[in-house]
C-alpha cells in the first residue's frame, strides 16, 4: 500500500531534530531519496571519498510501503553512522562502538546475518555490565 511519506526537506528537518535530541549537534551532510524500489534495504550511509560527500541515501518507493515512525527509525540507525563516523569512530553495522550507540539511541539493529550475530555476541559480552 503507498502511504504519504517525506520528502527530501522533510527527512532532512527529521535528522536535524534527531541529531539535536540525541548529539546535540546539527546534521550537516545530505539526504538524497531515489526512485529505485528496494526490495529489502530501508537505507544507506554513502561516504564518497572521491568526491568527499557524505549523505543518506532512501528509496521514496520503499518509503511509500512503510511507515512514517519506520522511515525515522532507519533515519536514525544511519544517523548514528554517521556521528560515529563524524567522530572519527567505527561506524560498522558489526562493530561494537555502532551497537552501543544505537542501543543508546534506540536505534534500530540491521537485520543482517552478521549484524544480528555481531549484536547477539555484544549483549553476551556486556549483558553482565547492564545492571
Amino acid at each position: 500500500m503507498k502511504r504519504k511519506t517525506f520528502n527530501e526537506q522533510e527527512l532532512r528537518k527529521e535528522a536535524g531534530k534527531l541529531c539535536r535530541i540525541h548529539w546535540g549537534v546539527e546534521y550537516t551532510d545530505g539526504i538524497e531519496l531515489i526512485q529505485e524500489p528496494w526490495e529489502v534495504r530501508n537505507a544507506r550511509f554513502i561516504v564518497d571519498h572521491d568526491k568527499d560527500e557524505r549523505y543518506i541515501q532512501m528509496s521514496l518507493p520503499r518509503n511509500e510501503e512503510r511507515s512514517r515512525e519506520s522511515v525515522i527509525q532507519s533515519l536514525l540507525h544511519e544517523l548514528v553512522h554517521w556521528r560515529l563516523l563524524s567522530l572519527g569512530l567505527p561506524c560498522r553495522d558489526t562493530d561494537d562502538a555502532f551497537i552501543a550507540e544505537a542501543i543508546r539511541v534506540g536505534a534500530s539493529i540491521s537485520l543482517a546475518a552478521e549484524a544480528q550475530e555481531a549484536y547477539r555476541k555484544y549483549l553476551t559480552r556486556t549483558s553482565d555490565k547492564i545492571s
